[in-house]
């Protein structure tokens, strides 16, 4: 009987370890820190969802920019990573996908995400991603003004303002409005502010959690002033090297799947967050009027036609990808 044991124990023994060697990691980067919303919530959570559907891959996250900085994550998944999560917003020349960036385009980010997914299945993205493996793209919610001292609402506020700058189209939009625009990596908003840098900052609600923004803001003005672009993306080879089985657990959780579940979480956590900073003494969120959104609406429109010209000098038919998105995201936001 003791001999049994001790035999049964090795073989459970002699199984883990080949579990362990036979389980393949795939390095997945962000720059967020560990704890933010995106990295613990969306990343972790559909990592553990092709974990358990596969039972041979470990997707393994990596956060806090340990693999490469923000601007690095598109190109570290040819290097040292698998896996990223990738912000279009750090491409300083403009790409396609900054269609949802325009002014006042979208509101949620479940408009916003379900355009971008649809209009990379229907072939108007795909032309920039050569060599990677989309697993999937996604929007913010609509851009709100932080600010750490003085309050802003009406577009003559930004005068003399210094404003993070998040991506190109955001910095156009912050220099129309008579702001000066400094580049700060999102992780480094709450230092900046802190110091002086910036006096405030374009961000969703949810980057108020995500980037500790509680105790160096005060005033939210709701303007939806811009948006960006996010995608989880592969390594192609990486991909095609995998079993059928592996490659058919990432691909079930890839497209409108992930769009789906993540822009619900999203926006969900972006409600959580302005009302928990309506609850806390000190903050004010000022709704901006209609009047006051179609200000904004008439200064930015120039925006919207360079932003257009643009993309015919690069060959790309910015005309049909922001009339397709409006229409997807007029559908939902109606």
């Amino acid at each position: 009987m003791k001999k049994k044991l001790i035999g049964l124990v090795i073989g459970l023994f002699s199984i883990s370890i080949v579990s362990s060697y036979s389980a393949t990691e795939l390095k997945l980067a962000t720059f967020e820190p560990p704890k933010a919303f995106i990295a613990s919530k969306i990343l972790a959570g559909w990592a553990k969802k092709v974990n358990q559907c596969s039972g041979t891959l470990n997707v393994k996250m990596y956060a806090g920019g340990v693999l490469g900085s923000p601007p690095k994550q598109y190109d570290i998944v040819t290097q040292s990573a698998d896996i990223s999560w990738q912000s279009w917003l750090y491409w300083w020349s403009v790409s396609i996908e900054s269609v949802i960036e325009l002014p006042s385009l979208t509101k949620s980010s479940k408009a916003g995400t379900t355009a971008l997914n649809t209009l990379f299945n229907e072939g108007y993205l795909d032309k920039e991603m050569a060599g990677i493996k989309v697993i999937g793209l996604h929007s913010n919610p609509g851009y709100q003004i932080h600010m750490k001292e003085k309050k802003v609402v009406r577009p003559a506020d930004f005068k003399g303002m210094k404003m993070r700058v998040p991506s190109k189209i955001a910095g156009t939009i912050l220099k129309t409005l008579g702001a000066t625009g400094v580049k700060v990596p999102a992780p480094g908003t709450s230092e900046a502010l802190s110091k002086g840098v910036v006096d405030g900052t374009p961000f969703p609600y949810t980057a108020v959690g995500s980037f500790r923004l509680f105790d160096v803001t005060k005033y939210h003005t709701e303007v939806n002033l811009t948006n960006a672009t996010f995608g989880l993306i592969m390594n192609e080879d990486k991909f095609n090297s995998l079993p059928a089985g592996d490659q058919a657990c990432i691909n079930k959780f890839s497209g409108h799947d992930f769009g789906d579940w993540a822009s619900s979480l999203i926006d969900n956590q972006n409600a959580k967050m302005k009302t928990e900073i309506s609850k806390r003494d000190g903050h004010e969120i000022i709704i901006a009027s209609d009047d006051v959104i179609a200000e904004y609406k008439q200064i930015l429109a120039p925006i919207e036609s360079d932003w257009l010209k643009e993309m015919s000098g690069k060959g790309l038919d910015g005309d049909a990808v922001l009339t397709r998105a409006r229409e997807i995201i007029t559908s939902i936001e109606r």
